[in-house]
């Protein structure tokens, strides 16, 4: 039985982001009404309330918690904004459209944030002043999309959390049914070593990519990633990383990474009667077992896989309404 239970928000006007800390003992949230409100869970106090940004925010993410109680906030106003303890840090200016999602990467590889704009570019930071954290460089650049249709378009990145496999992001610009996944790496410059897209028989025109989430590991030989798409489908990849020690030279494919595609369900895609329903958001729990997804037919839905099935298997865990009752 899924048990669940009401936020008072404090936001004058509609959230557009909410995001657990690392330990889940402090909610962030934003909304157009420019703020950013971080509330306790334990009582659901007020921690901090300030105005972040000059336009509607989009995004807001937690830092990992050894470099402090660190948030970023994106915004229309095509600003990425790093603050501590509500007081402002850092503001990265390179964006040439509004600002739609950012995310910390694992902190083994120090303090770095990614950020997708509607300009069509992935942008990777780094901190190169962890003391006073005022000082952030452009450490990597990517170009996903140049034609971009911001009204019908959807923007998403997610780190990839086993730091074996180096710096690797799951992202997607635009209006488009591809994800791509980017390596990163000190020495040269970002290649994309992987795209997960479906077979031409199965997409239409409204499969357009809005969410993506990058589950942990937890011990897998696989990865996991999650995507929600404006056709109100949730979609699971299992990604097979290379095989780094393979010696068997007529078998190339072992050493490039690959991806099937395991579960595929289009709950959300109906509104009561109507068809049009929109994946907005989908995440994992942190063992990586667990999906979450919700969309515009008001619902949350729990998605899990079968426990012998080596993540090929899923089927739904519950369910519930966000409506209110009285």
């Amino acid at each position: 039985m899924i048990q669940t239970g009401l936020i008072t928000s404090a936001h004058s006007d509609l959230l557009t982001c909410l995001a657990y800390d690392f330990y889940g003992t402090n909610i962030a949230s934003c909304g157009l009404d420019q703020k950013i409100v971080v509330t306790t869970t334990t009582d659901q106090s007020l921690k901090y309330e300030w105005k972040a940004h000059n336009a509607p925010i989009t995004h807001v993410a937690w830092a990992h918690p050894e470099f402090g109680e660190v948030l970023a906030s994106a915004g229309m106003d095509r600003t990425v904004r790093i603050w501590e303890r509500g007081e402002e840090k850092a503001v990265l200016l390179d964006a040439r459209g509004s600002v739609r999602q950012v995310e910390f990467a694992p902190s083994a590889f120090g303090l770095k944030v990614a950020t997708v704009a509607t300009d069509g570019w992935l942008r990777v930071y780094e901190c190169l002043d962890l003391g006073k954290l005022d000082v952030w460089a452009l450490a990597d650049a990517v170009e996903l999309a140049r034609e971009v249709q911001e009204v019908q378009g959807g923007w998403a990145v997610s780190w990839c959390k086993d730091r074996y496999w180096g710096q690797v992001v799951a992202a997607v610009a635009g209006a488009t049914d591809v994800v791509s996944i980017i390596q990163f790496s000190p020495s040269t410059s970002p290649q994309t070593v992987l795209e997960l897209k479906l077979s031409p028989s199965s997409t239409s025109a409204s499969t357009t990519i809005t969410t993506v989430a990058w589950a942990p590991s937890c011990g897998r030989s696989y990865h996991l990633i999650a995507t929600g798409g404006r056709d109100g489908h949730v979609r699971i990849w299992k990604v097979n990383p290379p095989m780094l020690d393979v010696d068997d030279g007529d078998d190339d494919e072992k050493d490039k990474w690959s991806a099937q595609l395991v579960a595929d369900f289009g709950d959300h895609a109906r509104i009561g009667p109507l068809e049009g329903g929109v994946v907005g958001k989908v995440d994992w729990n942190v063992t990586g077992t667990i999906l979450s997804s919700s969309g515009s037919d008001g619902r949350v839905r729990l998605w899990k896989p079968s426990l012998t099935s080596g993540g090929r298997i899923w089927r739904i865990a519950g369910s519930v309404g966000v409506e209110q009752k009285e």
